[in-house]
Parts: structure tokens; sequence; C-alpha cells
């Protein structure tokens, strides 16, 4: 996409976001660019009053009506300024809330890719770097229409000087159209410098900010690092906090103060620069206003409003130059921005309905599948059948693709070869919301949310009651959530609430099972349920785990294999393969690669 029409759409975008700005960004540049020229007019005005010993009516006349001009200009001004950039400032939430909506849309797969990954953070490092993307967009706009009108404005009023100017009123340098014209084409070789100039300093800017960008990261890594109360015990009995520091001081200090050094001196020497050319031209225009002055060629107060707008010509100039330059910060933000909004979402649902009241059949025909830009097999040629109300547990090494057969199965991934079948049809006939409806799913990586414990169990604003207090019974943690200071009202860790309540891993995995049995869901997932619990709550979810799926389709995954005993089948999994399927007692009385993994374990409790 072209410059032009990226800037175009983000206009469009802008727009589309928030319909008020844009024209009340045009309506504060038209104002804030007659503001210096109402009291430079005035000011003129004036003059030539008193030059002219006009009567002391008109002249206060006059004075009240700058000063009146004046407050409606500076309230104008004000308000529009404050609304403006609050309106900017929202911008950022509402692309934030646009990105939001895209990424809970996405294909799963999409967040797992290394460039859309990339993508989202350097959109997430922008939102942290000034007023981002379309604010920031939004702000230069604003100056940059000022600094047009400025100038248009300028030489609006200064056109009667100019063509006194072209007038030869005698043979000296001074009297000539050569004067006026070096002073034109003085003006004009110093926008060019200025832009020139400009796009100097945003360049070296922009390097800094990406050296500054990586160092910020180290930063706030290491703040993190140490402000967490989970590593602070490693850090301590290890003493890490001299190598934390030391790192530190030399990446984030040394480095950033020879960056900072840097850019310091290039912008002091360009921008001394521009402002030895600037007083030149000044001088420049002081001395053709005076010479024609002195001529006789126009009024004092003429004198005062030709000097004024020809100085409103560089600074209007300074200003346009300034925020031309900006665009090469901001328009790469905005690319990714509408990259992220634009990437694809390939997998496509049909239109049938799951009836949840009908029973399930599931069916792997065949199955394999690689995760994208791999080139090993996750899973291959996995054929597996679960009847409905079954309890199926899965077991197998790391890596042996048990949670990828759980992705498949809930079809946040689609195979690459082979179909899954619901019920003898294939998986990619129903409706995503048919399919998220199927399945209560707690995963190896569940999340919990610094959330109240009923928002976090229900995944809702509305939460029943005693369909709340019935998960959190089932999953043995009813008692923990009573005795916090508000119940289930209670917010969880401390981001959002102050009184936030920490809770440990073991309670935190028992708040992810109640909020699988909240949802009751006609097949129930569990991934490695127990992996931070002590043998005692695991024995008690174990011997409770039939009450909590009653007559569900449960599908358990587990390291531990003797809380396989009470499923009724066991699908062993090995290298992406489905090396076994049988009861418990069938497969550890064989000599399969269940029975291998079950003297392994045994063998530990044994010594």
């Amino acid at each position: 996409m072209s410059k032009s029409k990226l800037i175009q759409r983000m206009y469009r975008e802008v727009h589309s976001l928030d319909r008020s700005l844009l024209p009340t960004t045009a309506v504060q540049a038209v104002i804030d660019s007659i503001k210096p020229f109402i009291n430079i007019y005035f000011s003129a005005r004036l003059i030539t009053l008193l030059t002219q010993k006009a009567d002391t009516k008109e002249i206060i006349t006059n004075i009240a009506l700058v000063l009146g001009i004046n407050v409606v200009i500076f309230f104008l001004a004000s308000f529009l300024n404050n609304y403006n950039e609050n309106h900017r400032m929202m911008l950022l939430d509402l692309e934030n809330k646009k990105v939001e909506e895209k990424l809970y849309n996405a294909d799963y797969a999409l967040l797992n890719d290394s460039e859309f990954k990339e993508l989202l953070h350097r959109h997430e490092e922008a939102g942290k770097s000034r007023w981002a993307r379309l604010p920031y967009f939004m702000w230069t706009t604003l100056q940059f229409t000022r600094g047009v009108l400025t100038t248009i404005i300028s030489f609006i009023i200064i056109i009667p000087l100019l063509k006194v100017g072209f007038l030869r009123t005698g043979n000296t340098f001074f009297e000539r159209p050569l004067f006026i014209v070096t002073i034109v084409s003085a003006i004009a070789v110093m926008a060019v410098v200025i832009l020139i100039v400009a796009s100097k300093i945003n360049k070296s800017y922009l390097e800094a900010n990406e050296k500054y960008a990586e160092l910020d990261r180290i930063f706030y890594s290491f703040i993190d690092i140490l402000g967490d109360y989970k590593t602070g015990k490693e850090i301590r009995l290890y003493k890490e906090q001299n190598l934390i520091d030391n790192i530190a001081t030399q990446k984030i200090l040394t480095e950033g103060e020879i960056t900072l050094r840097k850019i310091s001196m290039r912008t002091a020497k360009s921008s001394s620069f521009i402002a030895i050319l600037g007083a030149l031209v000044g001088f420049g225009v002081y001395l053709f206003i005076g010479v024609k002055g002195l001529f006789g060629l126009f009024g004092i107060g003429s004198l005062v409003l030709y000097c004024g707008s020809f100085m409103q010509i560089i600074s209007g100039i300074m200003m346009f130059a300034n925020t031309l330059s900006k665009l090469k910060e901001i328009l790469p933000l905005a690319r990714d921005y509408f990259k992220i909004l634009e990437a694809e979402s390939t997998m496509v649902y049909g239109n049938r309905e799951l009836y949840l009241s009908n029973g399930f059949e599931l069916e792997f025909n065949n199955v394999s599948f690689k995760y994208p830009k791999s080139d090993n097999y996750a899973l291959k040629h996995i054929n597996l059948k679960i009847s409905n109300g079954e309890k199926l547990a899965v077991v197998g090494r790391n890596g042996s693709g048990k949670t990828t057969f759980i992705k498949l199965l809930c079809r946040l991934y689609d195979v690459d070869e082979g179909e899954i079948f619901i019920n003898g049809i294939n998986i990619k006939e129903y409706t995503r919301d048919s399919l998220n409806n199927l399945y209560s799913v707690v995963f190896q990586d569940y999340k919990i949310l610094s959330l109240t414990v009923a928002d976090n169990i229900s995944a809702s604003d509305e939460c029943d009651k005693a369909k709340l207090c019935s998960a959190l019974d089932k999953a043995n943690i009813n008692e923990r959530i009573e005795a916090m200071p508000q119940k289930e009202k209670t917010y969880l860790y401390k981001d959002l609430d102050k009184s936030g309540v920490e809770i440990s891993g073991g309670e935190a995995q028992k708040l992810a099972l109640a909020r699988a049995l909240y949802k009751d869901s006609p097949i129930v997932i569990l991934d490695e349920p127990t992996a931070a619990l002590d043998p005692i709550a695991e024995n008690e979810i174990y011997s409770r785990f039939n009450s909590f799926v009653e007559n569900k389709t449960a599908i358990y995954i587990s390291h531990r294999l003797s809380s396989c005993a009470f499923c009724d089948r066991i699908a062993v999994f090995d290298n992406a393969e489905l090396v076994e399927t049988g009861t418990h007692n069938e497969l550890v009385s064989g000599n399969g690669r269940y029975a291998e993994l079950w003297k392994a374990q045994a063998s530990y409790y044994l010594e």
C-alpha cells in the first residue's frame, strides 16, 4: 500500500472510530492558526490609530474589540484542545478494542503464528510510546494543518508588501525587485533545509527509539523479575542481585547513555543550524520591511503587521516540516495495525447445529496433523472412537501428542489428513457456537483472570449462584471461597483491586476445574487437572471424578497412570501415534507401552 493510500485509510479509520474528531480537529487548526494574527492585526491597527491621533473612543473600541475576540478565541481554543486531546487518547482504546475483537474471532492457529505474534508485539510496544498510531497521527494532522494555514494566511497578508517589493523605486539593491526575490528565495531554501534536517532528526530519533525499545524490554523484564514474589526466593537464595544489576548497568545505563548522547548531539547541532538559518532569514525580512518603511512605502502600523506575518511564515514552515517527518514514525505502526485487522482466518464453519440432548459419538478417522511451519507430525494416522458417556484416559510421555489430540477435537486446529466426525458428520459442518458449547475443557495452560471468583467461574457478568456453589463444591474449593472477605465476589490477585486475594497454584487449578464444571457441557476434557495439587487433594478429585462428570462423556489426560484406573478405557500415545487402547487391567497385564510406563512409575513408589 502506497503512503498516500495508507494515509487516506488512516483518516477513514479515525472517522469510523470517532466521527467527531476529524471536523473538530479542522476547526481547532483554523482557530489556532487565526489566533496569532488577531493580535498582530490589532497591534498594527492600534499603532496606526495612535500615529494618526485618532479619537480616544475609537482607540478604546478597538482595544475592547481585541480583548473580546481574544476571550472568545481563548475559550474556543481551550475547549477544542481539551476535547480533541481526550478524543485522541480515546482512539487508542478504540484501536485496542478493535484488535481485541479481531483476536477473539481469529483462528487459534493464527495466534500461534510467529509472524502474527511479532505484529502483535510491535503493536503492543507502539501503544507504550508517545500517543502511538492514530492518536499521534491526528496530533500531527493538527500541527500540519496549522502550519499550512499559518503560512497561507501570512502570504495573503503580505501580498501588498510583495507588490511593493516588485516595484523598482530606485537604483540601489534595496530598491530593486531583486531584493524581494532574494528574501523569498531564502525563505524557500530555508523551508527545504528544514524539511531535510527535520527528516534526519526524526531518522536519528527512530534509530534511537528502536535501540531504546530493546533496552526498555530488558528493563521491564528485570522489573517483572524483581517484583515477582515467585522469583524472589531464587534471587535471594542464589544472590542473583549482582548478576542482574551488572547486566542492567551494562545494557541499560551504559548503552542507553551512549545512545542518548549521540541523539542529543545530533539534535542539538541540527536545531542550532535551523535556529541560525531562521535568524538570518528573519534579519533579511526585517531589513526588507525596514528599508521599505524608510522609503515611506507604508506606515508604521503596516510595518508591525508585515513583520509579524513574515515571522509567522517561518513558524508555519517549521511546523508542517516537523510534522511531515513524523510520518516516517507513524506509517509503519499504522501498517502493523491494519495487517492485524486484515489477518485472514482460514477456518470455515458450517451451518449445522448440534443438539446437546441427543448424545454423541466422536471419531478420529486416520487423522494426521503438523503444526504450522513444522516439518514433524504432532499426530500420525490416529483412529479412535469415543462413545457417548465413555470415560477415556489419554496417557503418554511429554510430546507424544496428547494435548494436540484435544486441540483437534475442539477444532482449535484443522487436521492435515483424515477427518474428525461427531455423530458421523464431519466436524467442519457444525457451527462455531455448537462446537464451543459441546466442550468444557481445563487445559494445562489455563488462565485465572484478575476478576472476582464469580466472574472467573461463570465467565460472564451474570452468575447462577446455585450452579456456582455446586461447581465450587465439586472442585473441593468452596470452603476456601467462603473464607474469603467477600466470598464469591472477592477479587483474585491485586491487579485490578488492592484487596484482591492471592491464591496458590493448586487453588487456581481447582477454580479452573470449577469453571469447566459450571459450563456444564456434554463433554468434559481435563488436561492434567491435578498437576498442581497435593496427593490428598488429588485423591479427593479422583474419588469424586464420576460425580463431576455424571452421565457426561469425559476425556482425561494424565501423566500419573494410577489416576487412570477409574476410566472405562485408556488410549496410549507415543511418538505422535496411538499405540494402544484398552482398560487399565488389560493394558497393565500386557507388554506394551502402558505396562512399561506403569512399571517405571511404580518403581518410584516401591523404592
